[in-house]
């Protein structure tokens, strides 16, 4: 997934949570004294814990600090809950077992490394407090047993360190499947290619390369002659079979940089960086020459391909204006007799 991309969804996810987390503390403030009597220490820590959760709403809300919204994030769960673990009981406390979700939390809206720090400062501090169990006050008037402390203690740091392996093995998946959505929203389902949606991605920051750096740029629209006759005669398996093998024909002749998508039918387009339109011409005259060569599918079929070719103008110029002018390009060449390589006027 693209890196703006990621931060959008990281920020819409970090917005929800926070608000949740506001909603939370206004029902616990509304609720708890009809409930159960506490002391008033608690109401100033949920008070508090409102002001700073509602600091942190306006921050995110506003992207005042866009780069510190996860860390942020993160200091302000470990805060508005530390006050309320230390006052009623620690270990002992209804609030520890809130404690295990922060690992899970902190990978969802940081990731592996957000998720391991969390995991082992609350791992760290479970143990601590149990070892002080005795000298933590318990502000609810429960009786204290050092046995309990101990039991909790323990379950409570192994339940930590589970929910950060568990959040570790969850960004793993959500990474295999995310990546796996993104290959097949880009991918050809057939020949394996670029389809139009990640030639225009591609396509896109190539453009903005050779802006950048002044340097030039061409197209190859590719159109493989007669297809629909191998459709119609030998049926669209075989033709199939015929696309899948000069898609990897065309994919092996190309250089390492150069860009190779499934245009649309039997129409494929090879975006080339760094190279000038004369250069393209030796490349696509190549490649015209490779297939007619070749013998496609279990018939032994004899195909070749037409080629239309153009080089991107700096002055007002896009990738539509570059694929409509090596399309037409390609027409002269069909016009011509095609099994050619034509250049754009």
């Amino acid at each position: 997934m693209p890196d703006n991309t990621q931060h959008q969804l990281s920020h819409k996810l970090i917005l929800r949570i926070v608000e949740l987390s506001i909603l939370t503390l206004l029902i616990d403030l509304t609720l708890r004294p009809l409930l159960v009597q506490l002391p008033i220490y608690f109401t100033w820590i949920g008070l508090l814990d409102l002001a700073i959760v509602t600091s942190l709403y306006i921050i995110v809300r506003f992207n005042i600090f866009p780069t510190l919204e996860i860390i942020l994030s993160l200091l302000v769960a470990i805060i508005i809950i530390t006050p309320s673990f230390a006052l009623s009981g620690g270990v002992n406390s209804q609030v520890a077992y809130l404690l295990p979700l922060y690992p899970i939390m902190a990978a969802l809206i940081g990731g592996y490394r957000e998720s391991l720090i969390v995991t082992i400062i609350l791992a760290i501090a479970i143990i601590l407090a149990t070892i002080f169990s005795q000298h933590i006050t318990d502000l609810t008037g429960a009786m204290y047993s050092e046995q309990k402390s101990i039991d909790r203690g323990f379950w409570l740091t192994t339940s930590i360190i589970f929910s950060g392996v568990f959040g570790r093995f969850f960004l793993k998946r959500y990474t295999e499947l995310t990546q796996q959505l993104k290959n097949e929203n880009i991918q050809d389902p057939l020949t394996g290619l670029f389809n139009r949606r990640g030639l225009n991605l591609h396509f896109s920051k190539e453009l903005d390369s050779a802006d950048a750096s002044s340097s030039s740029l061409s197209l190859i629209l590719i159109d493989i002659d007669y297809f629909k006759k191998i459709n119609d005669m030998y049926g669209h398996d075989i033709g199939d079979i015929c696309l899948i093998e000069i898609a990897s024909n065309l994919s092996q002749a190309i250089r390492k940089n150069d860009i190779l998508a499934r245009f649309g039918g039997e129409e494929f387009i090879i975006i080339l960086p760094n190279t000038t339109k004369s250069e393209a011409a030796s490349i696509a005259e190549k490649l015209r020459v490779l297939i007619s060569k070749q013998k496609f599918s279990s018939l032994n079929l004899v195909l070749t391909i037409t080629q239309g070719l153009t080089e991107y103008n700096k002055d007002n110029d896009n990738a539509l204006k570059m694929i409509k002018r090596a399309d037409k390009a390609l027409y002269r060449g069909k016009d011509k007799g095609r099994n050619c390589v034509e250049q754009s006027e």
